[in-house]
């Protein structure tokens, strides 16, 4: 296998992911899972693995797979992975949360545990500028090393890129072993919403027209907004609502067994699931962007690849903006696949 097939394709535009069966080959997740395993023993359990030694085993599940002829034939010339991530969820105890406890999200948004908790600490539900925000410019990075804005004229919150790639490891074939979930179909909405946000002033992202950073929480708190509420209507008639007043959209769940692989685009709303299974649930997930000339080298790991992973500005040639260019790629999503532009 080295394209996507008719059908493939087409759950991919109407999707906005798709799922592709025994594609990594068994020699090459036994590889990782071992890697993994042995990392844990050096470093601890943790739920991802960054800047160790198993990276290039890692991208073996791309580069020495048909995944990357797929991805290339799909999309087009891409920088090879470097670097991916493993994202080990390991058993919780049960809880009788909807949908096993999921929550969507996109990609390349800051976050931190540290945010205002009650609405009274609240100064600007749009664009908070009390002390967990620290300066509230490019330079802050969140818990999750992305930055609060990612150009220092702030006209962009929200790193991007083209695809992610998720290499299932283990059984996943069951919704409850801590399944990676999307919002299926809600990519055009969500590239809908990019164009609204720059067409009215932006930034694009959060902070941006539609998009308030903070929202009031169901139990009367507050949290990061992850998805605007003008994507989440579109799902309302499938949701359900806890006494708290949390609202739960209902998931597609990815269901994989190990060598199964899964591509969706960065507009895909997604997020793990809670995993009531008796193994840790293994993926490793990497993040493709199509070479944009000018644009900085994309090692796999990153959500916002047009800064370093710990967030600092990169070098571009003279004339080359690339939050720009990230922004109409944004616009316009498929302008970065080829087999959607023969």
């Amino acid at each position: 296998m080295t394209e996507l097939g008719l059908e493939q394709r087409q759950a991919l535009v109407r999707d906005g992911f798709v799922v592709l069966r025994d594609v990594v080959p068994r020699d090459l997740t036994d590889a990782a899972r071992r890697a993994i395993y042995l990392d844990a023993r050096s470093n601890g359990f943790r739920r991802h693995s960054h800047d160790t030694g198993i990276d290039g085993v890692l991208a073996d599940l791309v580069n020495k797979s048909p995944l990357s002829d797929i991805m290339l034939n799909a999309m087009g010339p891409y920088d090879a992975p470097e670097r991916g991530f493993a994202a080990v969820l390991y058993p919780e105890p049960e809880h009788d949360l909807p949908n096993f406890g999921w929550q969507p999200h996109l990609d390349g948004s800051w976050y931190s545990p540290d945010i205002p908790k009650t609405p009274r600490e609240v100064d600007s539900w749009q664009a908070p500028r009390t002390h967990h925000f620290g300066d509230a410019s490019a330079a802050e990075l969140g818990a999750n090393m992305t930055p609060l804005f990612q150009d220092p004229a702030r006209t962009l919150s929200l790193g991007s890129f083209t695809a992610f790639v998720g290499v299932a490891l283990n059984d996943q074939t069951e919704f409850g072993r801590g399944n990676l979930c999307v919002l299926a179909g809600a990519h055009e909405l969500v590239e809908e919403f990019f164009r609204y946000q720059r067409d009215n002033g932006g930034p694009v992202g959060p902070e941006g027209p539609g998009w308030p950073r903070l929202s009031p929480a169901g139990n009367g708190g507050v949290r990061l907004t992850m998805l605007p509420d003008t994507i989440r209507d579109h799902f309302l008639d499938d949701a359900n609502t806890t006494d708290d007043g949390t609202l739960w959209l209902k998931p597609t769940p990815v269901l994989m067994d190990e060598g199964d692989a899964v591509i969706a685009l960065h507009a895909c709303p997604h997020g793990a699931s809670s995993n009531f299974g008796p193994d840790p649930r293994m993926n490793v997930y990497f993040r493709f962007r199509r070479h944009r000339p000018g644009g900085a080298k994309v090692r796999g790991d990153s959500d916002h690849p047009d800064r370093g992973w710990n967030g600092e500005f990169l070098d571009y040639p003279e004339g080359h903006d690339p939050w720009r260019v990230a922004i109409d790629a944004m616009c316009d999503h498929w302008s970065e696949w080829d087999f959607h532009n023969p």
